[in-house]
């Protein structure tokens, strides 16, 4: 590695030289933006499009995608396939001589990639130019990425091509907005904060983190002059040790908006998913319980588990469930990024290509109720979710409640009603308790939700809204719906990255003070069966009481180990014939006594009525 090591330390002093000015430092808090001028300023202008936009392509292709999720015959069960080079512990020399024969492209067509995208109502996306294991899409012209001792080349474009480019211009010719994610990882650079982990270094180079942000700087320079309007980058990622001026923030951001005034950067340079520190937050896999109010953000999803292309993950979530994640995001003000990983040839998954034409074809009949909309004015609907534009409200109807019909808890007058598949035929509207209700004809989930537009007079003017009886005669009371008073420590646990199906859960349940509750609507009179799901954990415990129908039901919590959400039945309970004609009934939930850290996190409280 020497001779051509230091050849390139050669090439790259004069770099250093203009970068010897910058503090080089890892930080745990900085100034937004790093205190650079320009980014706040023009903030609001720049996220515009974003804010319209709501759907967008995330597209994972780099030379983990030649391995599928196996390497020389051993499968990686790990679900974040563009990460096999580190599951396996691959010294980069093998996993570049391996791979690059099978990084064939005979099935590589951007521009059928953009098609497909644009058909699914997509209005943005994002190429992973570059991913952890060094390697880039786009012809760098650094040094270490033309020629270097470790893989010969960080640049995968064959000669005279730039996979880069024509994937670039082919999302532009089909008027999308487009983004580079970056990676400030790299598995195989000699000066990177991993250098040497999976590599060997016989000549025990000690790694110059100063060269490698100039490495870094470099690259995003190119990115942002030598390929048009770029439109957001989107770097990963940071943790507590290297964030902010580890990379050499500050110089990238006072050049990058001066080279691209109208760009968009996420908040990777810095630590946390949800940090405030750039233009938007990027919750991972999951979706924030009650959104990031205050600020801009997106959740990158997946359609199976993995990012990067995995033969063997098959796992595809359904069509309702994808619609369900897109949706859910939406209502609660953010963007939804949905990732793509095309295989080695180039060729995206037969399933991604159907889930995607199945968003388009609900797309085609409901954008109206994305494109442009802001957040949901309920804290949460059991029957659905709710975007809003100025006199409109949109009903995205995913579960049809068991009365055939929605009780709106808003107080506007309602001018009309309509099913945005047919926005001539108008629903009849029904005011009852002074609510509005929407009848909602039968429909399958199959083909997306339904949506309902509710055009009212002014700004929407919500109510407390009821938890309705399901079609199989169930209430169930979430952590979505539940109001939580006193709240001293009380706050909705939601998932994560790492468990995207983890449901919500009102947590950090520590004083005995702090109460909950649900107002139902009762649709039958008779006995119901009480199911609590709740987590259990080896330092939470305590005793509950749930208080309904002037009936209360006990129990007592022990410490347990698990990591799944269980169900226990606290009881049965009747519901009075007088419930019937009520407009709401009240259900409380309060701690009777907590023991060790905290009460078990609970997720949902349901009534099942009893056959008899």
């Amino acid at each position: 590695m020497t001779t051509n090591f230091l050849r390139w330390k050669c090439a790259a002093a004069l770099g250093m030289l203009l970068w010897m000015t910058d503090a080089s430092f890892s930080q745990s808090k900085s100034q937004p933006y790093e205190g650079v001028p320009g980014w706040a300023e023009t903030q609001d202008k720049r996220m515009e499009w974003f804010k319209e936009a709501r759907f967008g392509l995330f597209i994972h292709w780099g030379l983990y995608s030649a391995a599928g999720g196996s390497f020389e015959g051993k499968k990686y069960p790990q679900h974040y396939a563009e990460w096999i080079q580190t599951w396996g512990k691959i010294p980069s020399a093998q996993y570049a001589a391996v791979l690059k024969p099978k990084f064939t492209l005979r099935s590589f067509e951007p521009k059928s990639w953009a098609r497909l995208a644009k058909k699914a109502g997509m209005k943005y996306m994002v190429l992973t130019s570059r991913h952890h294991e060094g390697f880039s899409l786009f012809n760098s012209q650094q040094p270490y990425a033309l020629k270097n001792e470790v893989t010969g080349s960080a640049n995968l474009s064959p000669k005279g091509r730039d996979l880069y480019q024509e994937i670039m211009d082919a999302f532009r010719q089909e008027g999308m907005k487009v983004g580079a994610y970056y990676s400030l990882l790299d598995w195989q650079h000699p000066d990177s904060y991993e250098a040497f982990q999976l590599n060997p270094n016989p000549d025990n180079h000690k790694p110059d983190h100063d060269r490698y942000k100039e490495y870094l700087y470099g690259q995003i320079k190119e990115l942002a002059q030598n390929y048009g309007t770029l439109d957001m980058l989107w770097p990963d990622f940071s943790n507590k040790q290297h964030e902010g001026e580890s990379w050499g923030t500050k110089h990238i951001l006072t050049d990058l908006i001066k080279w691209q005034p109208n760009i968009i950067i996420n908040n990777r340079f810095w630590n946390g998913l949800e940090n405030k520190n750039g233009d938007i937050g990027t919750p991972e896999k999951y979706i924030p319980p009650t959104g990031l109010p205050g600020m801009y953000w997106e959740v990158s999803h997946t359609m199976n588990e993995s990012y990067g292309y995995s033969a063997h993950d098959q796992n595809w979530k359904s069509f309702p469930k994808i619609m369900q994640l897109f949706v859910e995001t939406v209502s609660k003000g953010g963007n939804f990024l949905l990732n793509v990983g095309p295989d080695g040839d180039g060729a995206i998954p037969a399933p991604a290509v159907q889930i995607m034409e199945r968003i388009g074809d609900w797309m085609q009949v409901n954008k109206e109720a994305i494109y442009g909309t802001t957040a949901s004015p309920f804290q949460a609907l059991d029957w659905g979710y709710c975007t809003q534009k100025a006199g409109k409200l949109y009903l995205h109807i995913f579960d049809r409640p068991a009365s055939g019909a929605i009780d709106l808890p808003i107080k506007n007058k309602v001018m009309a009603a309509y099913a945005l598949a047919e926005p001539g035929s108008k629903l009849k509207v029904e005011i009852k308790e002074g609510r509005p209700v929407i009848p909602v004809d039968v429909f399958t989930i199959e083909k997306g939700p339904k949506v309902i537009v509710v055009e009212i007079q002014g700004k929407a003017l919500v109510e407390e809204s009821l938890t309705q009886t399901q079609a199989d005669g169930r209430i169930v009371m979430n952590a979505n719906n539940a109001k939580l008073q006193e709240g001293k420590g009380l706050k909705i646990i939601g998932a994560h990255t790492h468990d995207p199906n983890r449901p919500n859960a009102i947590g950090q349940w520590k004083d005995s003070r702090d109460r909950v509750y649900w107002d139902i609507k009762i649709q039958k009179p008779g006995k119901y069966k009480v199911l609590v799901n709740y987590l259990p954990h080896a330092k939470h415990q305590g005793k509950i009481m749930l208080s309904l129908f002037d009936q209360q039901l006990t129990h007592a919590f022990a410490a347990e180990n698990g990591s799944t959400f269980k169900e226990v039945e606290l009881g049965v309970v009747d519901a009075p014939q007088r419930a019937i004609g009520e407009p709401s009934i009240r259900v409380s939930l309060q701690a009777t006594a907590i023991e060790g850290e905290a009460l078990p996190e609970i997720a949902t409280v349901t009534l099942i009525p009893v056959q008899e």
